[in-house]
């Protein structure tokens, strides 16, 4: 059995994930991270030379990947259920918890975090503040996340180590873990 973070940049996938994974004595994979290995670059410079296209099918083969594995915390890339085999894959053995804030909580986290703004494409267009393209992604994305999750879970307002505590409590209260 594997725990799948699902969400939105902003909503604490990799760092949670870690902290989930070294509580759990699992392996902990970031699919973003995987990415950039695979291609010997950042994901800006993947959507800089080869564009959305490229980025997603180098993230539906590490997610294909970082699903076969046992006992592994998986951090997704925001888009990554935006491809039903990538859903299909992550669902076969893993616990799928949909990670979530609201967008100016969010946008307020990605401001902060410069080392991610660094590596992944920009966020916002030039009509659009970062709040306004959260919201419009999260209307985009909600049918998909709905259908991949198996739970929701709010990160607003909560520190790391909280938002670790509520999933082991979700994955003890659903029989995931014993």
């Amino acid at each position: 059995m594997n725990v799948v973070l699902i969400g939105l940049r902003g909503t604490g996938k990799s760092t949670c994930g870690k902290l989930l994974a070294g509580r759990l004595g699992w392996l902990f994979l970031d699919t973003d991270e995987l990415v950039q290995e695979r291609a010997a670059r950042s994901i800006r410079e993947i959507f800089d030379e080869g564009g959305e296209a490229l980025f997603r099918q180098l993230e539906s083969e590490v997610v294909r990947q970082a699903a076969r594995h046992e006992n592994a915390v998986i951090a997704t890339g925001g888009g990554a259920i935006l491809d039903p085999e990538n859903v299909a894959d992550l669902r076969r053995q893993g616990f799928v918890i949909h990670l979530t804030a609201n967008p100016r909580e969010l946008w307020k986290r990605i401001e902060a975090d410069v080392k991610s703004s660094a590596q992944r494409p920009k966020l916002t267009n030039r009509t659009l503040s970062g709040e306004e393209e959260l919201e419009k992604l999260l209307l985009a994305r909600s049918a998909a996340y709905g259908r991949a999750r198996d739970v929701e879970l709010s990160v607003a307002g909560r520190t790391p180590d909280q938002v670790m505590d509520a999933m082991l409590l979700l994955l003890r209260a659903r029989g995931v873990l014993k």
